[in-house]
């Protein structure tokens, strides 16, 4: 639910401020049209690097990088062009930056902190949004004007803060419910049978985990037991398509994981960014 609103309000906004300098184009100065443009085009890659990112398959950036920086470079050149091709250039290179730095963020995430990283980038959006409108209503000398023309609802602060209240009440809801169990469990309390199964120990590591290769039988269940450090490690954080892993392991602690029965095969997961990879051989 959160991920749509969030791109539902970065559409609305980002398009709204778009329309709203065409509107008063005749207006607005070279270098507010910069501001507004610069503004406008990082905010939204940003925003969009950051929700593309937290999706990229195997961490790989190609595509959040990519597709967010391409609809920040097609937002500051609309945003500024009816200014000037200043103000577009302006636009167009924040939007490079923007686009890299929140691609770079989402696939950083841990999967626990992605709803309260998205709520915090929505804030402050919502936050540099009603600042630019503001500044835009200030810029062109409009304010008798304006009283007489509604604004949509988009762009009234008061209707946004409202919808932040009520995504808050969701992010940290939802957190409350997956801290007394009633969701998916904790790692740590995976229950499991000690005569049924084969359980084995990874080490995980400030270089990686060892053993690197991890062999099991096929078709039989087995326990695997992510040993972790004191200290936090970027290997704490264990994904894998092929055996539906997406795990941030507790510090200091055995963390069993049941790992069902597997056919033959070899079986990939890695860290949260990509740069320690382990494998499980299925015999």
């Amino acid at each position: 639910m959160l991920i749509p609103v969030s791109l539902t309000l970065i559409a609305l906004l980002s398009s709204y401020v778009i329309y709203f300098t065409f509107r008063n184009k005749q207006k607005i100065t070279c270098m507010t049209g910069m501001m507004i443009s610069m503004t406008n085009s990082m905010m939204t890659s940003i925003a969009l690097g950051t929700l593309l990112g937290v999706f990229a398959e195997s961490k790989d950036l190609t595509i959040p990088t990519i597709a967010a920086i391409t609809i920040g470079v097609i937002i500051g050149y609309l945003n500024g062009r009816p200014v000037s091709l200043m103000a577009s250039l302006d636009g167009v290179t924040a939007a490079i930056m923007g686009g890299m730095m929140g691609s770079m963020l989402g696939v950083m995430l841990q999967p626990k902190s992605i709803d309260i990283m998205v709520y915090f980038i929505d804030i402050l959006f919502v936050f540099v949004f009603v600042i630019l409108i503001r500044l835009i209503g200030e810029e062109t000398r409009e304010k008798k004007q304006e009283s007489l023309v509604k604004k949509p609802l988009i762009a009234n602060p008061i209707v946004l803060v409202v919808l932040l209240v009520f995504m808050g009440v969701f992010v940290f809801g939802k957190t409350t419910l997956f801290a007394n169990g009633t969701d998916e469990p904790e790692v740590e309390d995976i229950k499991f049978t000690a005569t049924s199964s084969d359980i084995q120990t990874i080490h995980v590591k400030v270089d990686g985990y060892t053993p690197n290769n991890l062999v099991i039988k096929a078709g039989k269940p087995a326990i695997i037991n992510f040993k972790t450090p004191k200290d936090d490690v970027c290997a704490s954080i264990i994904l894998s398509k092929e055996l539906k892993l997406n795990l941030s392991l507790n510090k200091n602690a055995d963390n069993y994981v049941h790992i069902k029965p597997l056919k033959t095969g070899v079986y990939h997961y890695e860290c949260g960014m990509g740069m320690f990879k382990g494998t499980i051989t299925v015999k």
